[in-house]
């Protein structure tokens, strides 16, 4: 089957995935200390004509958008270049660059985007090297994928204000994978990506990696070296950076006994996690909470080579 064949069955997968199911619009915005910047997510639906910004605008914030139903346009003022927008487009607002995003009437849009404020740009630009030309792709998200979009969000709201670093630089690492989605490489990237969703979420299950492939239909010896090869460690160190990633997460809540986070992270007692954390840390759970409480620490001001 040709590729533009196999594009167009997976955007009609896409749409059928969402038509006629009622999403209701639900946002969230969280601002650091400061006040001087803020993160968020959303789901949104843009039914009528006041949802739609029909002018070019600039923003001073980075985001990024995934269009899960509804059609439409998106120009770059920079580049005088148009890009038509459908069910599984993803589109990028770069700061300072002068945009319009057309939503076309009747069509149902349903946007899932993130709000990476404007401490994110330079990093996503530097290291993923995009370009005033390159704010627009497409992809197909898992089921693992919205399983982590609705984690984030439900974190993001609940989440004390101590624990918004780690926050922020887990809707970091989700919005690089969302962008490197669209950026090719065929069957071998879409492979690591969900195998990243897949190791990345539910740590209290037992995931098996072995059954995982075989429905993907890959072989686990070919996965674990491609996914080594490209990522630098292997699955299961993999899933434990994630799972390490969370739990800094969490202890940062005050609120959340640490007792009831080593039983969310999937481990059989207290002990066991506390020795993982601290092995991997250098700081059991309790000293490390204590360190998150310290004062002015935010996501805007913590220098990035003090983050794991």
């Amino acid at each position: 089957m040709r590729k533009s064949n196999r594009r167009a069955l997976r955007k009609m997968a896409i749409v059928d995935m969402f038509s006629g199911i009622d999403i209701p619009t639900r946002i969230i915005f969280r601002s650091n200390r400061n006040c001087n910047d803020k993160i968020g997510m959303g789901i949104q639906n843009k039914p009528e004509p006041d949802d739609r910004i029909t002018l070019p605008t600039s923003f001073s914030f980075f985001s990024v958008s995934w269009l899960a139903r509804g059609s439409g346009s998106y120009e770059n003022c920079a580049t005088g270049q148009h890009y038509p927008l459908a069910a599984g487009s993803i589109f990028l607002r770069q700061p300072g660059v002068e945009h319009a995003v057309y939503v076309d009437a009747e069509s149902s849009w349903l946007e899932y985007w993130i709000h990476l404020g404007n401490f994110a740009w330079p990093f996503f630009r530097n290291y993923l090297s995009l370009r005033d030309d390159n704010l627009t792709g497409y992809f197909e998200p898992s089921p693992e994928w919205f399983d982590r979009f609705d984690m984030l969000l439900n974190q993001l709201e609940t989440v004390s204000e101590n624990a918004l670093l780690e926050c922020a630089m887990e809707l970091c690492s989700f919005a690089i994978d969302c962008v490197r989605q669209t950026r090719g490489g065929g069957e071998v990237e879409d492979m690591i990506h969900r195998g990243c969703e897949f190791l990345g979420a539910n740590f209290a299950e037992n995931r098996d990696l072995h059954a995982f492939c075989r429905r993907n239909g890959w072989g686990y010896e070919r996965f674990r070296k491609l996914f080594m090869d490209r990522m630098g460690i292997s699955p299961n160190r993999y899933r434990i950076q994630r799972q390490m990633a969370a739990a800094r997460l969490l202890l940062a809540q005050t609120y959340r006994p640490i007792e009831s986070i080593s039983r969310e992270l999937g481990y059989c007692t207290v002990f066991d996690f506390s020795a993982k954390f601290k092995n991997y840390t250098g700081l059991p759970p309790s000293e490390f909470r204590k360190k998150a409480q310290e004062p002015f620490r935010d996501f805007f001001h913590t220098p990035l080579n003090l983050i794991k």
